[in-house]
């Protein structure tokens, strides 16, 4: 097995591996250095699953009766073959790996001159952000038509109504939320790296315009969106073309969501003021613009878009009882992909802080199919054993990383015979993060 490998290492591995699979979807010719790279990963890789579903399927049927009178669990043959490929195929790997980083990088990949992808604002990443929480809102919409004729359906995902023999639905799920939980649903349903987008958005408007309305327009890059996370630029200069495209289409995504908004009524001297409803946006979008160049085979992107933050968005953050939930910085330098489920938990568990802050209990408990449901993490009906790891692995790191101190996953007292008798689901269904309640920073509103 070879050492770990320097980070300038790993960035260099993941640019040509970038490089080969751009090359792959363009239809060209590889090399046979190429071809035999990306031969040895995908091998590694079908390896490693191999192993670790042969594995899993030996150790879920483990029972402790069977082996009372053997201290010793015997691996089968046909687990020890698996287990000794995936190695033999890891060896491989870090073979091919040693002999490329002892080859110079070419010339041809490093251009004379840093590329920039777009003007620099002046944005350092956030020890501490805002994470925006919906006011509650239920039947805004409805109350548009008929109210005593329409209804909301027990998943908030559509409203009804009855006249006679005659039902009538209307599908709103996928446009705007009827409460707050549908609002942060909806962020989530377009994955971890939406929800940094908004995140870094938000944080990025309010650190460029205190003070300002929100109809203040802002014009920004997505290298400034990237910058802001901390992201480091390549050796060559700027980022990645996938990664601001990726920035763009978030950017896009969010612009579409609509946030309803109701308020309640007043009286002024015997007079009732009618309720008052408007349905706004989460980001007023103005324009977003694409420029691509190619260079020596190399496609160069630069993603600008102007935008100012929704009414009810800068409600949350700035107005006089603001709705928000202090979170670290930290969430915003996962990795969109690898660590997606600590983005989409931490960013849940923050919001869902938030709405109980009035309760004053010193421990926060949710159930974890609800927490799942928030962060629209669908239960995978294969391999739920290694999905429940999954979600541990990411609630120890968020635990770890300070941005949900302290929060770890309560599992029934019966999980490990619930384990033996491969009903992991029943785990998850009875589990339960709990952790402290979030502080809010001094001079703050709590």
């Amino acid at each position: 097995m070879s050492e770990a490998q320097t980070p300038e290492e790993l960035e260099r591995i993941e640019r040509w591996m970038g490089e080969i699979e751009i090359k792959r979807e363009r239809g060209d010719v590889l090399t046979a250095d190429e071809t035999a790279f990306a031969a040895t990963l995908a091998t590694m890789l079908e390896a490693e699953a191999a192993a670790r579903d042969s594995f899993s399927l030996f150790y879920s049927g483990l029972s402790g009766s069977e082996n009372q009178d053997d201290k010793q669990v015997h691996l089968p043959r046909e687990v020890a073959a698996k287990v000794n490929g995936w190695i033999e195929a890891r060896k491989a790997w870090d073979t091919l790996v040693t002999e490329f980083l002892e080859q110079p990088e070419p010339l041809l990949t490093r251009p004379a001159a840093p590329r920039r992808t777009g003007a620099r604002l002046r944005a350092t990443l956030p020890a501490q952000l805002r994470i925006p929480t919906a006011a509650p809102a239920k039947d805004a919409l409805a109350a548009l038509f008929a109210p005593h004729l329409w209804q909301v359906n027990e998943g908030g995902t559509a409203i009804l109504a009855r006249q006679n023999n005659t039902q009538l639905q209307m599908d709103c799920d996928t446009v705007l939320g009827l409460d707050p939980e549908r609002a942060i649903q909806q962020i989530a349903k377009y994955g971890a790296s939406a929800a940094q987008t908004f995140l870094t958005m938000t944080g990025l408007w309010l650190q460029q315009n205190p003070g300002k309305s929100h109809e203040t327009y802002l014009t920004v890059h997505a290298s400034d969106l990237l910058r802001f996370q901390g992201r480091k630029e390549t050796p060559r200069g700027g980022y990645h073309s996938e990664d601001l495209l990726g920035k763009g289409r978030d950017v896009y995504f969010l612009s579409r969501i609509s946030v309803p908004r109701s308020e309640v009524a007043q009286y002024d001297r015997g007079r009732k003021t009618i309720k008052t409803i408007s349905i706004g946006r989460l980001l007023s979008l103005e324009s977003l613009d694409l420029e691509q160049t190619e260079e020596r085979g190399n496609v160069h992107s630069i993603v600008r878009f102007r935008y100012h933050l929704g009414r009810e968005v800068y409600d949350w953050v700035c107005g006089d009882h603001p709705q928000y939930a202090p979170i670290s910085g930290k969430l915003l330098t996962y990795h969109p992909i690898r660590q997606k489920y600590q983005i989409l938990l931490g960013f849940c568990l923050a919001y869902y802080d938030r709405v109980n802050r009035k309760n004053k209990e010193s421990v926060r408990t949710i159930s974890l199919p609800a927490l799942l449901n928030l962060a629209a993490i669908p239960i995978p009906n294969k391999r739920p054993a290694e999905f429940l790891t999954t979600i541990e692995d990411a609630l120890n790191d968020l635990a770890r990383d300070g941005v949900i101190p302290e929060i770890r996953l309560r599992k029934p007292d019966d999980w490990t015979d619930l384990l033996a008798r491969r009903r992991s689901r029943d785990i998850i269904m009875q589990s339960v993060a709990v952790f402290p309640r979030l502080i809010p920073p001094k001079g703050e509103i709590p």
